[in-house]
């Protein structure tokens, strides 16, 4: 008799826990269903103070009574329902008050579907190729800041920078400039590709280094995601060399990045070699 009683109580903890998952975009969509009333009733007003123009052009007086009769009963019930839409939008903040960046994030990333990938900040993923930074100042994609709290409308924005290649997702980009970050780290800065070895080992950490170097701005988690952005591609050739990923002795020491991929495979670099083809 006990079992059916568990079960009913973990169905409606599941229900419960879905609809606080949803509640933020539900109560959006709230706001949209008043609004689209609202919208709809000073149309009807403006409608009516037309006809009202009208009469009164004509000079038939019975009728331009009847609209400003009509006019006054439109606006009264718009009034209500700003009202209505004010409540709707204290409720929204309330929400919003309460909800934490990790719900907003999960939110956010049911709605951007994979690949979504967590990185070691709980506030960060890396929806590929673009990264998210979630803050109380707002959501950062890539270098640009949208100040949004409605995850629909984030996840919107993420959608879009997947789809454009700026230079933060361009595969050739990247791998120049790290390329180029490698040889300042391995001391080759001058060197011509002709006097350069035929292989060039530059652990992860050092081309960083290099990079975060020049622009202090460049994070660790930026790194990876543009480590994982060659690995996934599959773009690795620059100025006559080839890039290969290694991990295998950073993941003794501890130097090394690391990302968990849609699958949940974690992707860990410690090494860049460059070897010549």
């Amino acid at each position: 008799m006990g079992r059916p009683c568990t079960q009913t109580l973990g169905d409606a903890r599941f229900l419960e826990e879905k609809a606080q998952k949803l509640m933020i975009e539900a109560l959006f969509k709230t706001l949209d269903d008043e609004l689209g009333k609202l919208f709809a009733l000073t149309k009807k007003a403006k409608e009516t103070a037309g006809k009202a123009q009208v009469a009164c052009k004509g000079g038939q007086v019975p009728a331009l009574s009847r609209q400003l009769q009509g006019c006054s009963s439109v606006l009264s019930e718009a009034l209500s329902q700003v009202e209505t839409v004010r409540q709707a939008l204290e409720q929204t903040q309330q929400v919003l008050e309460r909800t934490s960046l990790e719900e907003l994030a999960s939110e956010v990333g049911e709605r951007v579907g994979q690949p979504w990938l967590p990185t070691e900040s709980p506030h960060v993923f890396v929806a590929f190729p673009a990264l998210v930074r979630f803050s109380r100042e707002g959501v950062r994609i890539d270098r640009k800041l949208l100040r949004s709290q409605r995850p629909s409308a984030i996840a919107e924005k993420i959608l879009r920078a997947r789809m454009t290649k700026g230079k933060e997702t361009n595969p050739e980009v990247v791998l120049e400039r790290i390329w180029k970050a490698a040889k300042i780290a391995a001391g080759y800065l001058r060197k011509s590709s002709a006097e350069l070895p035929r292989s060039l080992q530059v652990p992860a950490r050092d081309v960083f280094e290099v990079l975060h170097l020049n622009n202090p701005d460049y994070t660790e988690v930026e790194f990876t995601r543009h480590l994982y952005l060659l690995d996934r591609n599959g773009t690795n050739h620059v100025e006559g060399y080839r890039l290969i990923f290694s991990a295998s002795t950073g993941t003794r020491s501890g130097r090394y990045y690391r990302i968990r991929d849609e699958a949940g495979v974690e992707h860990a670099y410690y090494l860049l070699e460059f070897e010549k083809l």
